[in-house]
Order: C-alpha cells, then structure tokens, then sequence
C-alpha cells in the first residue's frame, strides 16, 4: 500500500490494522468460515472483511494530504501509477488466460481499471488525480464531494439490490455501479485527506472515537443481515455504516501512541494484499481445495514471499 515510505516513527497500530485488514481482504476473496452458514457468511465475507479497503484509503488519503503540503501530490499520484502497471505486468500470466474471450471494449476496460484486487491502485489513482488539484478547496467543499459520491453510490446499490434497474453492460467486474473509483475510493480519501488536514486524530476524544468505532461496526453487521434479506444478491462493497465504521476504526488507529522502526508489519500487510490472489487463483483453478484452506495457503504463502521480498529490498518497490 502507499501511504507512507519512512521508517523511523511508524504507527504501530496502523500497522497491526493494516495486516488485519490485509487478511480480512483475503477472506473476501476465499472465505475461511466457508461451509458455517448464510449469516455467518453475510457479518464476515460480505459484512467485517469489506472495511479492509476503505480504512486502506482512508490511510492513504491521510498520508496524501502530508505529500500534497510539500508539494509531491503529483509524485504520489505518479508513485501511485507505478504500483498499478508493476502489478498487472507481474499478474500477465495468471490473467493470460482470460484475455482471448475479451472483446476489444472488454480488454481496455479491463487493464484500464485492473485485474481483480487491482483495482484498488486503479481507483486509488483516478479518486488521486480528482482529489490532488481540489487540495485548495475547503474542508466543507471537500466533505460535500465526498458525500455525494457515497450517497451516489448507496443509491446505486440499493436500487441494483431491490431490483429496481440493472446494471448496464459495461459495469461489469472489473467496473462495478457501486465499487467504483467515484462511488468508494474517492470519498474515502477525501475522508483520510480531511482527518489529517483538521487534525481529527489529535483533536477528537480517544474515548468518543472507540465508541463511535463499536456504534459503526454493530451498524454494519446489521446492515450486511439486512442486505441479505433484498431481492437481488450483491456484493456488499458500499454499506451506510462504512462511512461511521471505517473512519472511526482508522482514527482510533491513528491515535495510538505506539511507535516503532520497522517496516516489517506494512510490508507483510501489502505483501499479502498484493501477492493472495495468485495463490487464490491457482489454487482455485487447479485444486478443488476447500475455500479456508485456500485462505490459510494464501495468507501464509503470500506472507512468505513477502518476508523474502522484504529481505532482498524489493519490497520497498513493490508495497
């Protein structure tokens, strides 16, 4: 992930939520409680686990705002770009496959906005070239934005899920109506953007915010039941209680005074976000393993590599 490259002074407890949250992406993608029922199902895969990408953009757009005020918004924006094209160079073989059955539309649509978890550096970036040059507007501004771009995409899952239209042709993975780079990750990191602008991690009660991070997370997994329940099944990328849930987990982070030097903890966070889906893939495509095997062979395997990527300095390049 790109939030912050320095090692001296890192927040330990950003770090731990990353790695949590890293897994918990994992888990979306193979779920390790497959086989223990619908509701489980619903408050993990498609309830908790779907907090790990927005509280990763909160802390990225966070750690922009830093980059914007010396003046290398661009830089990360470029740094940003980098990640992306690495990595779907690096996926060519597993993806290689599937690119004969594309149409040409289908094609660009797919290296334009990514392979699978890829598209989160392709929505980082696009939400990154929106957000860098509206730097100099007010926080109020800013906030609008951000909330009519959720709203905007609430009102799109809602209505996919009653059934009240479908989505069109070309919003199709890796281009979803409501995971998208305007509807999810440019609000999110307007909301890291605005938290470190106002200091809202130095200036909200400790105490305030656990209580909100709780209120958020009882709300989301009622919200994911309840979603359950619509006419449509969805994946429940974009719920209302993300936008209470997701900010307040990441500033209860924020505000831990523990430090460390390391960067072993954000490596193995980004090893596993960016490397899982190779083992999910092959071993879904080769095995006929169990979906929490496949979890636990994808996070400990992609925790390896990361750790021989770290070792060799490669990592630095790559996370």
């Amino acid at each position: 992930m790109p939030p912050e490259r320095s090692a001296p002074g890192r927040n330990l407890a950003v770090d731990l939520v990353k790695l949590a949250l890293a897994m918990m992406v994992v888990g979306i993608h193979a779920d390790p409680f497959d086989g223990l029922g619908r509701m489980v199902h619903l408050l993990t895969a498609e309830g908790l686990f779907r907090l790990g990408v927005p509280v990763f953009l909160i802390f990225s757009g966070y750690y922009l705002h830093d980059a914007v005020l010396a003046g290398r918004g661009r830089s990360w924006l470029w740094r940003v770009l980098r990640l992306y094209a690495v990595w779907m160079a690096l996926y060519l073989p597993v993806y290689w496959p599937l690119l004969p059955g594309f149409t040409p539309g289908e094609a660009m649509r797919f290296f334009v906005f990514g392979y699978w978890h890829l598209w989160y550096l392709a929505g980082l970036f696009m939400a990154g070239a929106v957000l860098v040059p509206l730097t100099g507007q007010s926080t109020r501004r800013l906030l609008v934005l951000a909330g009519a771009s959720f709203g905007l995409g609430l009102l799109l899952s809602w209505g996919l899920m009653l059934g009240l239209f479908t989505a069109p042709g070309a919003f199709q993975d890796p281009l979803h109506l409501n995971r998208n780079p305007l509807v999810l990750s440019l609000p999110c990191l307007i909301a890291g953007f605005v938290i470190r602008r106002e200091g809202l991690a130095e200036r909200l009660s400790p105490k305030t915010v656990r209580i909100a991070a709780v209120a958020g997370v009882l709300l989301l997994c009622g919200e994911t039941l309840a979603l359950g329940l619509l006419p449509r099944g969805l994946p429940h990328d974009l719920m209302a209680s993300l936008a209470l849930a997701a900010p307040a987990l990441a500033l209860a982070a924020l505000q831990s005074p523990r430090r460390h030097a390391s960067r072993a903890l954000s490596d193995q966070s980004g090893g596993i976000y960016f490397l899982h889906v190779a083992f999910v893939a092959l071993a879904f495509r080769y095995t006929d393993l169990p979906s929490p095997v496949v979890w636990l062979w994808a996070v400990c395997g992609s925790a390896a590599l990361a750790f021989v990527l770290s070792r060799t300095g490669l990592a630095r390049y790559l996370f």
